[in-house]
């Protein structure tokens, strides 16, 4: 028995004895759709359909932006991750070194709590990159100054 691989409508492989097929030159986490029909003789059974997702690429590198980042107690602040390359699964995690300094969520928001400084970590399958956080406290309003016309 031999089999015909079609990927679309091209022929990729003919008369091959194998139940198993390796397509080359895939794209990293893509679908393709591909059919497979059986050859006897000079003879070829209807095709039947099979989708492929391929798998992600390992994730080469992660980076986080801003890398410094200079907040008062109670602000915020948005940190964005980038995974490479593009095909690599892109979640991401994030960690505060210090949650008592500032806080992360988990799209990377950054919520200052308290003076000092802290480190934050994202990181995606293994790999890890950092952004500070500098966290000070409000400048004082300043005192409104006296109206010199209330005084008489």
């Amino acid at each position: 028995m031999a089999y015909n691989v079609y990927k679309g409508d091209e022929l990729v492989a003919e008369k091959i004895n194998e139940k198993e097929y390796t397509v080359e030159g895939l794209e990293p986490n893509t679908e393709y759709s591909f059919s497979v029909s059986e050859v006897i003789g000079d003879k070829e059974s209807e095709k039947a359909n099979v989708t492929v997702t391929t798998k992600y690429s390992d994730v080469e590198s992660v980076a986080v932006l801003p890398k410094t980042n200079n907040l008062e107690v109670g602000a915020t602040r948005q940190l964005n991750a980038t995974v490479e390359p593009s095909t690599a699964k892109q979640d991401v995690s994030y960690s505060s070194s210090d949650e008592a300094i500032a806080t992360v969520n988990s799209s990377g928001l950054v919520t200052a709590i308290a003076e000092g400084q802290t480190t934050i970590t994202v990181t995606a399958e293994g790999k890890t990159d950092t952004a500070t956080v500098n966290v000070t406290e409000p400048e004082p309003e300043p005192e409104p100054e006296p109206d010199p016309e209330e005084g008489d």
